[in-house]
């Protein structure tokens, strides 16, 4: 299915899934766009429907995989390919929707190639700013030995059990590598290296990411986490240098 770009968020959409580094930018670029939904109950007209201030309406709600979303879409052209019929449609600000729907979880252009879930604490994030936020997490002492480097032979059953729960629970998950450290100083042999790159809040990742490595065996304990939030130092290595392991198929 082709999709051809209608606007500067269709060409924000699109680099975002190719290339995480660029999904601040589409974050900004949807903050500040017209995004549009489709009404319930109302005469099946194609037209614009104009928000007056204190009214209520009814939006449209799909379900995919069991889960209930309100579908929006990022031009009326991706709208009109998903709902062939006549409508009544909001054309609305983005974060103006997303205040008004807090708590909903919402689905950019459903059946389209180039869409996106946006779970009820991704659209807080959104909205607060938080989702632009380095947090810290991992320090790099100066002038320190450790060395990093990608593996001889991967930890295959740690890999397939992280990349299991990250698709099915931790959802927030964008993409995460593997790489073994060493530091000449204090260790005896390589550790395994996990840095996990994610959406939103990060606070349970590494507590059930731990878990499952604490379940299986690996060629060369202990295995230690970073988060890739852009203050651990180590993102432009694992961009450049490795593929990860576990990439999200929509972000």
């Amino acid at each position: 299915m082709s999709f051809e770009p209608m606007n500067t968020l269709e060409e924000k959409l699109i680099e975002a899934m190719n290339e995480p580094s660029a999904r601040p930018d589409f974050y900004r670029e949807l903050r500040n766009s017209q995004i549009y939904t489709i009404q319930g109950g109302a005469d099946p007209i194609q037209e614009k429907s104009e928000l007056a201030a204190g009214q209520s309406v009814q939006l449209l709600s799909v379900e995919m995989d069991g889960k209930r979303y309100i579908p929006i879409f990022s031009s009326l052209p991706r709208m009109q390919a998903f709902i062939q019929e006549p409508v009544q449609y909001l054309e609305i600000h983005a974060l103006h929707f997303f205040q008004l729907t807090k708590g909903a979880d919402l689905l950019l252009n459903p059946g389209s190639p180039f869409g996106k879930e946006f779970s009820a604490g991704e659209i807080e994030s959104i909205l607060n700013g938080s989702i632009f936020n380095a947090q810290e997490s991992y320090v790099i002492e100066k002038n320190t030995q450790t060395m990093i480097g990608q593996p001889a032979e991967p930890p295959a059953e740690l890999l397939a059990e992280l990349s299991k729960v990250f698709e099915e629970r931790l959802k927030n998950v964008i993409c995460a590598y593997n790489a073994q450290v060493f530091n000449p100083r204090t260790d005896q042999a390589p550790r395994t290296l996990i840095a996990v790159s994610y959406i939103g809040k990060g606070d349970d990742i590494i507590a059930e990411a731990g878990k499952v490595a604490e379940s299986v065996q690996v060629p060369f304990p202990p295995v230690e986490f970073i988060e890739l939030n852009g203050s651990s130092g180590l993102e432009g290595y694992f961009e450049d240098s490795c593929k990860p392991f576990y990439l999200k198929e929509s972000f």
